[in-house]
């Protein structure tokens, strides 16, 4: 899956998810910062370009990714808001953002293994081809829209 796909399944799913929390500045901010790190698990494309030894949905498409991704994004809103509020709120954003891209990988028909190192269980359900510009361009649609719901429904009162 392309950028567009990961970023508007991110907002689709935890714009939905974020619902029945009404007018939440956290829950906001949430989808906001999920939506913003889920394209960050392939960056591993650029380390390979760059030389590095790194596979595609290697290390960076795991559940400790997201689990390290979430500690670094819940240390910085610590760090930033001095409260422990926000340093769950950060940790939620960065690790929902990259389960989200694992989810949408897992769509595709390139396998790869989310909970390593913990299994070699590798995943790929093989409804869509990740480069299908269709599937992107239509999850960016729905997820915009659903965020513009929820933003409406929290925020506008409807």
């Amino acid at each position: 899956m392309y950028a567009k796909g990961h970023i508007g399944l991110t907002l689709l799913m935890l714009s939905l998810l974020m619902l029945p929390f009404g007018e939440n500045e956290n829950a906001f901010l949430v989808i906001v910062l999920a939506s913003g790190v889920s394209t960050l698990p392939d960056t591993d494309l650029k380390w390979q370009r760059r030389g590095l030894p790194v596979h595609h949905r290697g290390v960076t498409h795991s559940v400790l990714f997201a689990m390290i991704i979430g500690s670094l994004m819940g240390i910085f809103f610590h760090y930033l808001y001095e409260t422990s509020l926000w340093f769950v709120t950060g940790f939620i954003g960065g690790f929902l953002g990259i389960i989200c891209h694992l989810i949408g990988d897992s769509f595709t028909f390139h396998s790869f293994k989310p909970f390593w190192p913990f299994s070699n269980i590798q995943v790929a359900f093989g409804f869509c081809k990740a480069s299908d510009k269709k599937v992107n361009e239509n999850l960016m649609v729905l997820g915009g829209l659903a965020f513009i719901l929820y933003t409406l429904v929290t925020i506008g009162g409807l």
